[in-house]
């Protein structure tokens, strides 16, 4: 009972990850390689054909225009070179796997725009078209109560949303592969075997750089391109640092239970100075963590 409890909260918790951060549809970012991991590694059945078939029936179906061909492509490259890394290095931590992954996919994105700059003007000019609808709908749905304040700050996240859109995408493609690996998982009968516990969590060290390439990137005065590769490469680290962080502070307090993580993150977002001081110091310790390494000198000294 307890692992079907811990497999339903990773999928909930990967899936939290996929919706917040997305700018493309969810659905495609889980589906699509959902479908690929059931037909290239299993498990094979009449169950796991129906399922799917009808994801890739659904994923293009729909009016294909607008970023239509960018979303799907995006999470077939995705599905692609995330079901080869399975193959390829099944021993691997998902961690490990998914970044390979997205590292692949990133690139073939870029070898694309670089022969075809214009697509990405193209992709760029819509993602802003698809934020900026999705900006006044809420302003819609908020109404005239909306202070000047909350106008202004909706104003800001747009403008945001519109520069990173590429690193929220890969925070997202990240969560959406971690369910699509949970839910292959629970197909299978496979529990509390194929993710460690997050206090665990931890990648390669060597990221970092990206990390730093990024904070120089956005702080040396190169111009606007750099600028925003910077930030996209600051954002995206920083989101995984953060997450590391969390780990190892999870780690040294031996964690907390779902019930009080749930209502921690509740008071957080109600109260955003607790929410940016958190953010802080989770994303000082995850970089932190890269040199220090806490977890093993606290594992070291106690014995473990």
């Amino acid at each position: 009972m307890s692992s079907g409890r811990g497999q339903f909260g990773r999928i909930l918790g990967f899936a939290a990850i996929a919706v917040v951060f997305a700018v493309v549809q969810p659905f495609l970012l889980v589906g699509v390689p959902l479908a690929l991991l059931l037909i290239a590694h299993g498990p094979h059945g009449v169950r796991s054909g129906i399922i799917a078939t009808a994801i890739l029936v659904m994923a293009f179906l729909g009016d294909r225009s607008g970023l239509w061909w960018f979303e799907r492509g995006w999470a077939l490259v995705l599905a692609g070179t995330f079901v080869w890394t399975v193959g390829w290095r099944p021993g691997w931590s998902f961690s490990a796997q998914s970044l390979a992954a997205l590292g692949l996919t990133v690139a073939a994105a870029a070898l694309i725009l670089a022969t075809s700059p214009s697509v990405w003007l193209d992709v760029d000019a819509l993602m802003t078209a698809r934020v900026s609808q999705s900006a006044q709908t809420a302003a819609e749905v908020i109404g005239t109560s909306a202070n000047d304040v909350v106008v202004s700050l909706m104003q800001r996240v747009v403008a945001f949303q519109v520069l990173v859109f590429p690193a929220l995408l890969g925070v997202s493609s990240i969560g959406a592969l971690g369910v699509a690996v949970a839910v292959r998982a629970w197909l299978r009968g496979d529990s509390g075997s194929v993710f460690g516990k997050l206090r665990s969590f931890r990648f390669n060290d060597h990221l970092v750089w990206f990390w730093l390439l990024g904070l120089i990137l956005v702080l040396t005065p190169v111009g606007p391109v750099a600028e925003r590769v910077g930030g996209n490469a600051v954002f995206f680290m920083g989101a995984l640092y953060v997450l590391r962080g969390m780990a190892v502070l999870l780690s040294l307090v031996g964690g907390i239970s779902v019930t009080a993580g749930i209502l921690g993150g509740l008071v957080a977002v109600l109260l955003y100075p607790i929410l940016a001081l958190m953010l802080s110091i989770m994303l000082i310790v995850g970089l932190g963590d890269t040199w220090l390494n806490v977890r093993s000198r606290v594992n070291r000294d106690s014995g473990e």
